[in-house]
């Protein structure tokens, strides 16, 4: 009888190792799989992040480029008025200059009429751009 309970508790022994090794196996499994599970929440985390990130950016770029096209915009319609200036400041001269030309030549006496300060004026490479405002009487 005893060797029939030998025999029954070497059964119940090597029941009881297999079942320790399929245990041990199904933690490795459980802790691989728990791994791979963290591994796949850090990187949807970090596409959910790139996702996030890139319509700000987008946004960000597009809003530095509508500022410089603001700046480009008004730098172009100051550099515009002040040609614009320029030019009627010009065409001002000249008609000063040729009123009084025309004012010598049919023998009037205007001696308000400074022909050679406008002259030079108008000859003057070095004159600036005129300010913001001006005043016709000034030339």
């Amino acid at each position: 009888m005893t060797s029939f309970l030998n025999k029954g508790l070497q059964h119940l022994l090597v029941l009881y190792t297999e079942a320790c090794e399929a245990v041990k196996v199904l933690e490795a499994r459980l802790k691989k799989a728990e791994i791979t599970i963290s591994d796949q929440g850090k990187i949807a985390e970090a596409k959910s992040q790139h996702y996030e990130d890139k319509p700000k950016k987008v946004t960000q770029d597009a809003k530095i480029k509508l500022v410089a096209a603001q700046v480009d915009h008004d730098q172009a319609m100051t550099s515009f008025w002040d040609g614009l200036k320029n030019s009627v400041i010009v065409s001002l001269l000249q008609a000063r200059i040729k009123m009084a030309y025309e004012a010598k030549d049919a023998v009037f006496e205007c001696p308000t009429w400074p022909v050679d300060s406008l002259v030079a004026k108008l000859k003057d490479p070095r004159r600036e751009p005129c300010a913001t405002s001006f005043k016709v009487q000034d030339l």
